[in-house]
């Protein structure tokens, strides 16, 4: 499991260089999970903000899907439920969508990088947050549904009232 093997290669030190903002609670969330064995943890932050949630914790790829898949959740009757699966899914599995990030990255850094120096310095420039992420989010989010509903309205011939 990723969230053990995150523990076991680097230490609780390094991934809080690399989480920073509410280290402490990644570490303990990830610590019970790699305990316990299981992939579900809530994260209200994931739950309320989602793509927006992963655009601040770097994980676009996520931010990227989430804004995709979210798309089906026009298909009548279907959608709502595709929508609700979407939202409490990022909700459920979000810390753990963060450790396989976080595992990742250190393991990057850690195969790129050749004295220890550079690696503290790459984990801290490659972890934490950013609202730069959020706005990303935020544009891709409004290109995707306006392009959407474009193709929409030029399928169905416009808007009808």
């Amino acid at each position: 499991m990723v969230v053990k093997k995150l523990f076991d290669e680097f230490g609780e030190e390094t991934i809080r260089k690399y989480v920073q903002k509410n280290a402490d609670y990644y570490i303990a969330k990830w610590k019970l999970m790699s305990i316990t064995g299981s992939k579900i943890s809530w994260n209200w932050a994931a739950f309320f903000f989602t793509s927006l949630w992963f655009g601040y914790r770097k994980m676009y790829f996520y931010g990227f899907l989430y804004i995709t898949f979210n798309l089906l959740s026009f298909i009548p009757l279907y959608g709502i439920l595709i929508w609700l699966v979407l939202w409490f899914g990022t909700g459920m599995f979000g810390n753990y969508l963060y450790a396989i990030k976080t595992y990742q990255d250190l393991m990057e850094i850690k195969v790129t990088t050749h004295t220890q120096e550079l690696f503290e310095k790459r984990v801290v420039e490659k972890g934490g947050t950013t609202f730069l992420g959020v706005l990303l989010m935020i544009v891709f989010g409004l290109i995707i549904y306006y392009t959407f509903m474009y193709i929409m309205m030029a399928y169905y011939g416009g808007w009808y009232y």
